[in-house]
């Protein structure tokens, strides 16, 4: 949504606190805003009593307030409660609406915990390691949920490692990787840290004669992916770059170097998003 939507809902005199995440509300466009951004940590509870009371009697929506009040008496599922809210208020498109849809079909038998997982996994895999750290971290800074098995706190430690080497934050990544080592005994995470300790040291590294079987492995394959680089894209449009400079062609020089400084920087957007 980027234009801008007014409000047409009355706003409230006094506005409902919603004390677990530190805001006020005044108004049922603020409510669907809020429920949209942060719909992997909303369960059924969300709609108290309470809130559906501020919306008849703060709001004056009496007819939203009641179906809600209706469905919450007869077991609605939190899509019937969020979706009943988003297409009163018409705040939010269609096709918006229906995206939240497939979000909500696979959080209905989720934890907070594992919709937090499910959203920093989904950062993770677009390239948003910033936000998937944040989501990841909540899992970790909450108390253990002993419902989960002990190998979902290790793929999110894992996970973790992965966001921060990808950052180039090594040494933050090995003691995640180790973490989730701890707890699963995975040769994957073992691996992931041996490389992650290697990349932190680079040069200053000291090959020791005593290094086990794993760790001459991840060199092997660290060593493996260095050589392969110098035959990426990446690779060769630096080189065709300082080409350029070699060349004395300082104008076609300067205009690479400033497009490929604006792909870093939106990539770098990307990652802090």
């Amino acid at each position: 949504m980027s234009s801008l939507i007014l409000c047409r809902t009355k706003e409230a005199v006094r506005p409902y606190h919603i004390r677990d995440m530190g805001v006020r509300i005044y108004t049922l466009e603020e409510l669907c805003y809020l429920v949209y951004n942060n719909i992997y940590v909303i369960s059924k509870d969300f709609f108290s009593d309470s809130l559906i009371n501020f919306i008849g009697e703060e709001t004056g929506e009496v007819k939203l307030s009641a179906r809600l009040k209706q469905l919450k008496d007869n077991g609605g599922s939190l899509t019937e409660m969020v979706i009943t809210l988003f297409m009163y208020v018409d705040y939010y498109t269609v096709d918006e609406i229906e995206a939240i849809k497939e979000v909500l079909s696979t959080l209905n038998s989720q934890s907070v915990c594992e919709r937090l997982k499910t959203r920093g996994d989904t950062y993770l895999e677009n390239g948003c390691f910033y936000s998937a750290i944040r989501n990841y971290g909540k899992i970790l800074d909450s108390p253990v949920d002993t419902t989960l098995p002990a190998y979902f706190y290790a793929k999110v430690y894992h996970n973790m490692g992965v966001a921060y080497a990808r950052l180039f934050i090594y040494d933050q990544a090995e003691s995640y990787f180790n973490q989730a080592y701890k707890i699963s005994q995975h040769d994957e995470s073992k691996k992931c840290a041996i490389a992650a300790r290697r990349m932190a040291l680079g040069d200053n590294i000291i090959e020791r004669e005593d290094a086990t079987e794993l760790e001459y492995v991840v060199k092997k394959e660290l060593e493996t992916l260095m050589d392969n680089a110098r035959y990426s894209d990446e690779y060769r449009q630096m080189a065709d770059i300082d080409k350029h400079k070699d060349e004395s062609d300082i104008g076609t020089y300067y205009s690479s170097v400033s497009s490929i400084l604006n792909q870093w920087e939106q990539q770098y957007l990307k990652y802090k998003s």
